[in-house]
């Protein structure tokens, strides 16, 4: 069948809140995995969320946030872009979404942002080591690649 399709996406973040600010543009680049298999592209509920994200920036600074099921971590590297302090996670067991979260980060000058691997249900020391989260994002974070087969 052969290796799945890899790509490179560009999302642009336009907008001018109130109060007077300048018109504030913000462009992220993610790595894509192009195959059903994965979750390691953006869904469409992931880019509305960084849109939300985006659109509420201006309550971010400082805030903590986890983004849970992060796989290219495009709402969290927003969040991280708007002066939060992020850490992205993904499963644990899929070593190639922490990687492809990884891969996000190094793309748009974020090498700072912890990446962990988390397993629904259990409690690991990585995921108890964390400071308090203020906000936790998740978008599209039921992947089951059996069901994509059906459609």
């Amino acid at each position: 069948m052969g290796e799945p399709r890899r790509a490179v996406r560009r999302y642009r973040f336009v907008g001018s809140p109130a109060g007077g600010e300048e018109r504030a543009v913000l462009v992220l680049r993610v790595p894509e995995v192009l195959d059903p298999q994965y979750g390691m592209y953006a869904w469409p509920c992931a880019v509305v969320l960084a849109q939300y994200v985006w659109f509420h920036r201006r309550t971010l600074p400082g805030r903590r946030v986890l983004e849970i099921g992060a796989g290219v971590s495009l709402p969290g590297m927003v969040a991280a872009k708007c002066g939060a302090q992020v850490t992205l996670s993904d499963s644990e067991e899929l070593p190639q979404c922490l990687e492809i979260s990884r891969q996000s980060c190094l793309m748009n000058h974020l090498p700072h942002i912890p990446v962990i691997g988390i397993t629904w249900g259990r409690i690991s020391p990585e995921l108890l080591s964390l400071a308090p989260i203020d906000i936790i994002l998740g978008s599209d974070v039921f992947f089951d690649p059996k069901g994509m087969l059906n459609l």
